[in-house]
């Protein structure tokens, strides 16, 4: 027993003894310097285009950042890649898209004009245009601006001239004109699209255009016949072979001239205040009064006026150079009758 407690007491001296103490203190860093040999990781940190080697206990690469000195701005990008140790920050930069009026400022670290867009929440129409394609890099500063485009369409119309072409006729008196079928204009539509920048009309381009009516040519017919009266009888009036009335009351043969009042050349009124118009002829009231229904034509039926009505006069007629002055429609019907011999013959 005496044995025992005197190797007992030589250890405890051993174990408080300076050299104990040294050699506990060398075992325990050699186990550590094992152990962080066997943990210790480098790590390359990547950020601005420049690498820098840190050594790291363990993997949180917030760590290894903080060791490499690398602070952390808002919207900065971190990425670890573990196989390769590699620990890479993408710095953030603003990205500004405007649409409809309304500019948002975007921090990101990469990505294509159409990542801002969705990002933005910017969706994009049919024919919305937008400042950069959708595939181009982001970057620093970049402003991407879309404008809203649409397009509307609306028509016109716009009338379509008619044409008119004249057709001689033997069933119409010559210097006689008669609308065969009057003309009517037709209708052309147009189609117009306007394109609507963000609100605003941009331009008007011409879709299409269409006679949507056609138009209705006009068709005169120009008299060519020398035996069918100017003014027609409103009544059957009985003519022999000549083309002469067979009855009547008189007859007063002598020169007869034109007159009209196109272009002004005489009033609408006449002396017996009837309305001017064919039909209605100057006379010397004192031999024919007026409101004698007269029948006109030439001796040998070559020309024919036709039915008329003693209603207006002058002084030529006055003064007996001629004894009827017959009105036509026209100045040029007028100067191809110029004066001529007549038979006035009084029917009524």
């Amino acid at each position: 027993m005496d044995t025992v407690y005197r190797v007992a007491g030589s250890v405890a001296r051993v174990v408080r003894s300076r050299w104990f103490a040294a050699s506990a203190l060398a075992v325990v860093s050699a186990v550590l310097v094992v152990v962080v040999a066997f943990n210790l990781n480098a790590v390359t940190v990547v950020v601005d285009n420049t690498s820098q080697v840190v050594l790291t206990l363990d993997g949180n690469p917030h760590r290894a950042l903080s060791s490499a000195g690398v602070t952390l701005n808002e919207g900065d990008e971190v990425l670890a890649v573990s196989e390769n140790d590699v620990v890479q920050v993408n710095r953030a930069f603003d990205v500004q898209v405007t649409a409809d009026g309304i500019t948002t400022i975007l921090r990101m670290t990469g990505g294509t004009v159409a990542d801002a867009l969705e990002r933005a929440e910017v969706v994009l129409g049919e024919f919305d245009k937008v400042s950069l394609t959708a595939d181009t890099a982001v970057s620093a500063g970049m402003d991407i601006q879309v404008d809203r485009v649409e397009y509307e369409e609306y028509t016109e119309t716009e009338p379509v001239a008619y044409t008119s072409t004249v057709q001689y006729s033997g069933s119409v008196a010559r210097g006689k004109t008669q609308v065969k079928q009057a003309g009517q204009e037709g209708v052309k539509t147009l189609t117009y699209r306007k394109c609507i920048e963000n609100g605003e009309v941009v331009g008007t381009e011409l879709v299409s255009e269409e006679i949507t009516t056609q138009p209705v040519e006009e068709i005169i017919l120009k008299g060519t016949a020398t035996h069918l009266p100017v003014s027609e009888v409103p009544y059957e009036l009985e003519l022999d072979s000549k083309g002469q009335p067979v009855n009547y009351t008189a007859v007063y043969s002598g020169s007869a001239t034109a007159y009209t009042n196109d272009r002004g050349l005489a009033g609408n009124y006449t002396a017996s205040g009837r309305k001017a118009g064919v039909g209605v002829v100057a006379v010397n009231p004192n031999i024919i009064p007026y409101g004698t229904e007269l029948y006109i034509v030439s001796a040998d039926g070559s020309w024919v006026y036709g039915y008329a009505i003693a209603g207006d006069t002058g002084g030529a007629l006055m003064s007996g150079h001629c004894i009827v002055d017959l009105f036509f429609e026209t100045w040029e019907e007028c100067s191809q009758f110029g004066r001529r011999n007549m038979n006035v013959y009084v029917i009524g």
